[in-house]
């Protein structure tokens, strides 16, 4: 018999970031309940270390984090399943440098800041040189958060660093800065996945795709009622509305369509693997893992069968063969 059972309670673990502002627009709206999972509740937690503490715990079942920062959880102990992308960095990252230098070549042994001790921008940066056939030693790298780094750069302390918004919009007031690369050029790089514990995953599937559905409703409603989403959003970002607008440009939701693209399409699969070599090469983890462990596009193949998608079967087998 197929196991339809809800929780009681279900908590979500993030930080605060607009990326994920349709999940509290999807609690406000009742949008989870209507799917049919009842008291679900956001924990706000900036530190990803609290929140793994958190959720390996179990005071959390859902946790929402970038990819590459997921597999740093995965190989630390911590049992998951990655079931849906939740949005992706669409200009809000980027790297800014002097306007003298057109290229990353151009940058070979000049002053570079970003935080090396993992994240989305020290995985996005590694992707770029890659296809360049370059690596972080042919830079002057200094540590520093990408805050840090964007004000490094603004205060024209380094010649270039790898930052985030509002940082990129800083570089481009100046008289000397640009953005040279940013993650618009590099698409699905740096995206958020709604990741959950996988004892939750297994004992309560009818939640995992009540989950997603309540997403794409609150996506779908945010897009088509702006008006009244964008406050309610804003203001679970501690943003007044016209900032929020603004920042909105820099990321990209996933709907039901595009997330079946990535998902189902082996791309989220092909992404955290990839993040897992590059922490294993850089030795910030000793072990790699398997994407196709954390990576599990079953729920939303479920949903997407349901609405009798003719696509379901080829997204499967391209999935099959990915894996």
């Amino acid at each position: 018999t197929e196991n339809t059972a809800m929780p009681d309670s279900t908590v979500i673990l993030c930080s605060t970031w607009i990326g994920y502002a349709p999940l509290h627009l999807a609690v406000e709206k009742g949008f989870f309940e209507q799917e049919g999972l009842p008291n679900v509740e956001l924990s706000v937690i900036e530190s990803s270390g609290d929140r793994n503490a958190a959720i390996k715990a179990n005071q959390g079942q859902i946790l929402t984090q970038t990819q590459d920062t997921e597999v740093m959880t995965m190989a630390s102990g911590i049992d998951l399943k990655e079931v849906l992308p939740l949005c992706d960095s669409n200009g809000g990252d980027g790297l800014v440098c002097k306007n003298e230098y057109n290229s990353l070549e151009d940058l070979k042994g000049k002053t570079v800041a970003l935080d090396t001790t993992g994240g989305a921008s020290l995985y996005w940066f590694n992707t770029i040189l890659e296809e360049a056939g370059m690596t972080m030693d042919d830079f002057d790298v200094r540590n520093m958060t990408a805050g840090d780094a964007g004000a490094a750069f603004v205060g024209g302390q380094v010649d270039a660093a790898v930052t985030w918004e509002p940082w990129l919009s800083n570089a481009r007031k100046t008289d000397f800065g640009k953005v040279l690369y940013s993650s618009k050029d590099y698409p699905g790089v740096i995206t958020d996945a709604l990741a959950v514990r996988s004892d939750y995953a297994e004992q309560y599937p009818e939640a995992v795709k009540a989950l997603i559905r309540g997403w794409f409703d609150a996506v779908a409603y945010a897009a088509e009622n702006p008006d009244d989403a964008n406050p309610i959003m804003a203001e679970s970002m501690g943003m007044s509305t016209e900032d929020f607008e603004a920042q909105l440009q820099n990321i990209r939701y996933y709907d039901e369509d595009y997330a079946n693209e990535y998902l189902c399409g082996g791309k989220m699969q092909e992404n955290v693997q990839k993040a897992s070599d590059l922490w294993v090469k850089m030795g910030l983890m000793d072990e790699g893992i398997d994407a196709g462990t954390l990576v599990d596009a079953s729920y939303l193949e479920a949903i997407a069968g349901a609405g009798s998608t003719s696509s379901t079967a080829a997204e499967s087998s391209a999935v099959s063969s990915a894996a």
